[in-house]
């Protein structure tokens, strides 16, 4: 059993900014499947995990976005639930499971041959009307784009292979790609469409990315038998839900919580996903939209401020519920600039933390994110800090 002696000297000894990792560099870590907005660098979760909880313990991240957290428990053989109130980040972290084990070179071998033989017969405005597809996509896309993400779509609902989920995570993986709008992502969060309309080769861009995918899921699976000696068997729980209410996990019943929970002020998770709710109407969008916690599009409102502190409060005392004694809370908290917050709001939630909820403060340091990437606007700093449940 680990002393605390020996967890700062782990963590101490950790370079914490990660210079070297870009999700573009390492396109066939099984993280990268999809662009998700702000993800985990999934070196964090790793070290935390492994540092922090046993082969087999029970892991939870309440703000799971994509899956990162999930993946590094799965590689480590923990058991994991991950939970999300965005639907689409359930469905990605479901569908990087679902390509480690199908995501076969047969599959995308059958998918590839599909994709290239795929013909609509009917006009794409018919389409699109028959199957419920918004037309708001005729704004983003250009035509020829269009019809060809109009043939995909049309293979994923017909389901030959058995995988639609997976599939349509694939066609969601190209949709930014594919867009006219080739500025920052949240122009199209806002819905600032493009002034001029260019070719984007979406066929070419599905089959890259199935290609990617299949090979990720292997590297996968060839370094989880090096490890284990076995296939991966998908030992977990990945569900729609609010952090601020984790009904249906027992309580003290995680070892430990990894987590990224959303910064005040600074990203749409729900709205991000606009492109892919254009193709498969999500029921619900709105109230998913209106639930998310700390939204960019609600820093105009004199309450945000409040508003986000009492829900980081409702989820860590979730957290803190379903923890066992003596687990463990890693995390990273960070702050955007503007006019929406009024202090110092990580300070005043550990504070919370430690002298409401008496958790031990085992290790706090500030990471530099030193490439202003376009998942980090006006984020330069954040903290990762390790807290023990002492009672």
């Amino acid at each position: 059993m680990r002393s605390m002696a020996d967890y700062l000297r782990i963590f101490q000894g950790v370079d914490w900014d990660f210079e070297d990792y870009s999700s573009r560099n390492f396109k066939l870590d099984i993280n990268n499947m999809h662009w998700y907005v702000a993800a985990f660098v999934p070196q964090i979760p790793d070290i935390l995990i492994q540092a922090l909880s046993n082969k087999g313990d029970l892991i939870l991240d309440p703000f799971a976005g994509s899956g990162v957290t999930l993946v590094e428990a799965a590689k480590l053989g923990r058991k994991f639930i991950g939970v999300d109130i965005n639907p689409l980040a359930v469905e990605i972290s479901k569908a990087k499971f679902q390509a480690i084990v199908h995501a076969t070179p047969d599959w995308k071998d059958d998918l590839e041959n599909e994709v290239l033989d795929s013909n609509i017969k009917e006009s794409v405005d018919n389409y699109c009307e028959r199957h419920g597809i918004n037309p708001e996509v005729f704004k983003w896309f250009e035509k020829r784009t269009l019809a060809e993400l109009i043939s995909i779509h049309n293979i994923i609902l017909a389901n030959h292979r058995n995988q639609f989920l997976l599939e349509k995570v694939l066609f969601s993986c190209i949709l930014k790609r594919s867009c006219s709008q080739r500025r920052h992502y949240t122009y199209i969060t806002d819905g600032c469409y493009p002034e001029k309309f260019k070719y984007k080769a979406a066929r070419k861009f599905f089959l890259e990315q199935a290609e990617l995918m299949s090979r990720a899921s292997e590297i996968f699976q060839e370094q989880y038998r090096q490890r284990y000696s076995k296939d991966y068997r998908y030992n977990g729980e990945i569900k729609l839900g609010d952090a601020r209410n984790l009904e249906g996990v027992d309580e003290a019943s995680v070892s430990l919580v990894v987590t990224s929970p959303p910064y005040l002020g600074t990203h749409d998770y729900v709205k991000s996903t606009r492109l892919t709710n254009l193709f498969f109407p999500e029921s619900g969008f709105g109230e998913f939209k209106k639930n998310e916690i700390g939204a960019r599009y609600k820093r105009g409102r004199k309450t945000a401020y409040e508003e986000y502190i009492n829900d980081m409060k409702k989820a860590f005392e979730e957290c803190h519920r379903i923890l066992i004694p003596k687990g463990f809370f890693g995390l990273t908290l960070g702050k955007g600039g503007g006019r929406v917050v009024k202090s110092n709001v990580v300070r005043q939630l550990i504070d919370f933390l430690i002298f409401n909820l008496n958790f031990k403060l085992i290790y706090k340091n500030t990471r530099r994110i030193t490439n202003r990437r376009i998942r980090f606007p006006s984020v330069l700093r954040e903290h990762v800090i390790v807290l023990q449940k002492t009672k």
